[in-house]
């Protein structure tokens, strides 16, 4: 086993926070009857609906039926940029199963809820990319001018050489890819590891999506930018893309990453992510009992690493509060204090209701702040 080093970026200024008003489905329930709706962010009683962070899951097949790509996108707020992590076909989710060969078997749902239960999130949208989509995507810009002079590829290439690969390399130097040959490109694999594919792949959307940051016609896109993939590229254009890197360590059975550093990378990328299937998160209303905290700076992130929804974020009725955590059900008890744990404190409160707006409240006092 050897490794393949890379270095993971540190992309994040500020955690994107996708918010609605809060609504009837806060006021109308047994723990939620606030009265007048409080619009300040800065009083008492505000209240805000979290939206869940725009991620899409994009699959490329290759004209084979194989899978040749995969891709998470996340946008910024107002869809402004984002990020992107392609997986290596050859990534294992486990001791045994590559992606590639769950995509072989179950085909894309399969890889998809696969994906899912592994990195404990959900989609907001996905899609699956043949060469002739791929065509259609990048023909309104196409030739893509990439350049392959760069000296990680360039001695990727000589690895292969060495190690007697004579079909290597397909694509080397500066090119113009033609849309027709979009398919291809993302294919081509030479060598084993799938390295030299895959730093490829990351060239390709870098270039394709600078190209399209100086488009202001939307028509550069063909269908709907207003939802799945389109939304997702149209999106990426409009701000700062991150290519996100994770440390891969190369293996005979397929590429292995840790799970905790890709699940981590993602959670940086969607860090208000949906819940894998109904019920797999816990919901939470999160709640600033001191003033002025940043909930979703210094709080939130540790919550959803420990399985957390967070649908409400805002402020106590009143400031001064101690650190609470609220739950309404036995069945939340042993993830409160996962949750307690994750804070560094805060007294745990059993308060039995059949039907409250979220299954967990978290209140951040001025006790653990003063701690922190």
């Amino acid at each position: 086993m050897w490794v393949f080093p890379l270095i993971t970026l540190a992309f994040l200024v500020a955690i994107p926070l996708f918010v609605w008003d809060a609504t009837s489905a806060i006021l109308s329930s047994t723990d939620g009857d606030f009265g007048e709706v409080v619009t300040d962010p800065s009083e008492p009683g505000y209240l805000t609906y979290v939206m869940a962070t725009p991620s899409h899951l994009s699959l490329s097949v290759d004209v084979d039926g194989n899978l040749s790509m995969a891709t998470i996108i996340a946008l910024g707020p107002n869809d402004e940029g984002g990020s992107i992590l392609i997986l290596n076909p050859n990534t294992k989710l486990d001791s045994e199963k590559t992606i590639a060969s769950i995509f072989a078997t179950g085909g894309a749902e399969q890889l998809e809820r696969s994906l899912k239960d592994y990195l404990a999130i959900g989609f907001t949208t996905s899609n699956t990319m043949s060469a002739a989509t791929w065509d259609a995507y990048v023909a309104p810009v196409s030739p893509l001018s990439i350049d392959l002079n760069i000296e990680t590829y360039k001695r990727l290439v000589e690895q292969d050489f060495s190690q007697g690969n004579t079909e290597c390399c397909l694509f080397e130097g500066a090119i113009e890819l033609q849309s027709e040959n979009v398919g291809q490109y993302i294919k081509a694999s030479e060598g084993p590891s799938g390295k030299l594919r895959q730093l490829r792949q990351e060239l390709f959307w870098q270039t394709w999506i600078e190209i399209l940051s100086s488009e202001v016609d939307a028509s550069s896109l063909p269908g709907e930018i207003g939802s799945g993939f389109g939304r997702m590229v149209w999106g990426l254009s409009r701000g700062n893309l991150v290519v996100v890197q994770v440390e891969q360590f190369i293996e005979p059975s397929g590429v292995h990453i840790e799970a905790e550093v890709i699940r981590d990378a993602v959670l940086e990328m969607i860090p208000f992510p949906q819940p894998s299937s109904p019920g797999s998160r816990t919901t939470v209303r999160l709640l600033d009992g001191v003033g002025s905290l940043d909930l979703a700076g210094d709080y939130s992130a540790g919550l959803v690493r420990a399985g957390a929804q967070i649908l409400i974020i805002g402020n106590t009725l009143e400031f001064g509060n101690p650190t609470e955590l609220i739950y309404h059900d036995d069945k939340d008890a042993d993830l409160v204090k996962k949750f307690q744990e994750v804070l560094g404190g805060g007294e745990i409160i059993f308060e039995p209701l059949t039907d409250a707006a979220v299954e967990v409240t978290v209140i951040v006092g001025s006790d653990l702040t003063d701690r922190n």
